[in-house]
């Protein structure tokens, strides 16, 4: 016990004589925090990182990349924004890091000009930027033509999940809302099954023809004067326009759902391969 206590205080010392928030220790400790995806605490200590180090354009990239990988990519563009206010010579690195914020943040076609313009990027960078871009734009034919454009020698990740995932969107059709809408003229409800929406479609062939039916038969027995006839003859007509309008809206939704899913697929496959 005697020889504890005094050990003790040495050790005490000893860790008080060594400055744990240095850069050094700062900077492992940031590193750590990103690789471990804790982003937001990342993004906190590289901000300090930065304020300590200005020109230090490695932390500021590590800085951008913890935005991006938070799901935070607007506060990482508004980051960039704010350093385009300084005058300092452009960085490859930290040009390549804002190109990968514009594809996350939703902002492809920037993100295809600017490797379009810089005279930063390499030529594999350049191909991959755009590949992304096209297919996060769902401009499938186009991305084909950067597909075909990429080296079998250049490493892509995901290289088998693009060439399918490309192959399916330029498989993919739309489908005519006119033509829902021409389908429902003659039948009520057909361009709600052409859209996939099968059970509209028959609800809206029922409340018609229904009120159509009962509207003849009330006119065929009580002559053009009767109430009833009017009503329902008028709600044959309303549901009657509404079904020409719920098809063409109809279809618009199911390609918009198309998009939306497709759009999804895509996002899960390049996003990940950003780094």
């Amino acid at each position: 016990m005697k020889f504890l206590i005094p050990a003790f205080f040495f050790f005490l010392s000893a860790l008080s004589a060594q400055d744990l928030y240095d850069y050094a220790h700062s900077r492992a400790y940031a590193r750590y925090l990103l690789q471990s995806r804790q982003y937001t605490l990342a993004a906190e200590e590289y901000e300090r990182l930065i304020f300590l180090r200005p020109d230090n354009d490695t932390l500021r990239s590590d800085l951008l990349r913890a935005y991006r990988r938070g799901n935070s990519p607007e506060k990482g563009l508004e980051q960039w924004a704010k350093w385009q206010q300084e005058s300092r010579p452009k960085s490859r690195l930290l040009e390549i890091e804002y190109s990968k914020l514009l594809l996350r943040g939703g902002y492809p076609a920037e993100a295809r000009k600017l490797a379009n313009q810089s005279n930063l990027f390499d030529s594999v960078q350049i191909r991959r930027t755009i590949l992304y871009a096209d297919m996060l734009e769902q401009q499938w034919k186009q991305a084909g033509i950067s597909w075909a454009q990429i080296p079998a020698t250049d490493k892509l990740p995901k290289r088998s999940e693009m060439e399918k995932l490309i192959k399916k969107g330029q498989q993919q059709k739309k489908k005519n809302p006119w033509v829902a809408t021409a389908l429902s003229v003659p039948v009520p409800g057909l361009g709600k099954v052409y859209a996939g929406e099968w059970k509209d479609g028959v609800i809206s062939l029922l409340f018609v023809g229904i009120n159509a039916w009962q509207a003849a038969r009330r006119f065929d027995r009580e002559g053009l004067d009767t109430f009833w006839g009017w009503v329902h003859g008028g709600f044959a007509l309303g549901f009657y326009s509404g079904n020409l309008y719920g098809a063409h809206k109809a279809v618009r939704r199911y390609n918009q759902k198309k998009f939306n899913q497709l759009k999804h697929e895509t996002e899960a496959v390049v996003f990940p391969v950003l780094d």
